[in-house]
């Protein structure tokens, strides 16, 4: 074989290995999708993170953070895998509005380790959430207990006053009535001295 030969031969070893080189380092698992996605904005807090893998993870070796502004990880336990799907509960302490970063670290069943992050933001629609107001039935129903403390108060000032006249006159009258008979009594007792008439 010539040199001209074996430097083709040489370059095609070369080449052969670099592609599979190339196919192996493509075939490590590797993130395709998320629950939130990255990046996405959600109106509520979610119930849990799920990330999706290329291939399955090891069981073993799985670990999800969700990180806030207050650097507190709100995952609730450990992640959850099944097959190619790690998820990982929210807690329900989640504050709510903010941006959330999702941290993760795996290890595929090849023994690949596989680790990276996103973010995802909750923003609650303005007024989404107003509480149900009260049925005017029942607010109508309320009044006769409210008012009717009032009922059985002390009299008011005009009350006091009406009574006090009402009395005044009643002792006036009383008076009058008795002054009157007294007279009449004693103009009957006074005996008569005028002369009998002529006959």
């Amino acid at each position: 074989m010539n040199t001209v030969a074996r430097t083709i031969v040489a370059l095609l070893a070369a080449l052969v290995g670099l592609t599979c080189a190339a196919g192996n380092a493509a075939a490590h698992t590797a993130l395709i999708g998320s629950d939130p996605a990255a990046g996405a904005t959600t109106e509520s807090a979610p119930a849990a993170v799920t990330l999706t893998f290329t291939e399955d993870i090891n069981t073993a070796f799985a670990t999800v953070v969700i990180g806030g502004s207050d650097d507190r990880n709100w995952a609730d336990g450990p992640a959850q895998v099944t097959g190619r799907l790690v998820r990982a509960a929210v807690s329900p302490d989640l504050p709510g509005a903010g941006d959330y970063t999702v941290g993760y670290r795996v290890v595929s069943k090849d023994g690949h380790p596989v680790s990276g992050s996103f973010t995802f933001t909750v923003a609650p629609t303005p007024g989404a959430a107003a509480p149900p107001t009260s049925p005017s039935p029942t607010s109508t129903a309320a009044s006769p207990t409210t008012t009717a403390p009032t009922a059985s108060g002390p009299l008011g000032s005009d009350t006091k006053t009406s009574v006090l006249t009402a009395a005044v006159i009643g002792l006036t009258l009383g008076g009058l009535i008795a002054f009157w008979q007294s007279r009449r009594h004693r103009r009957n007792n006074i005996p008569n001295d005028e002369p009998p008439s002529p006959e």
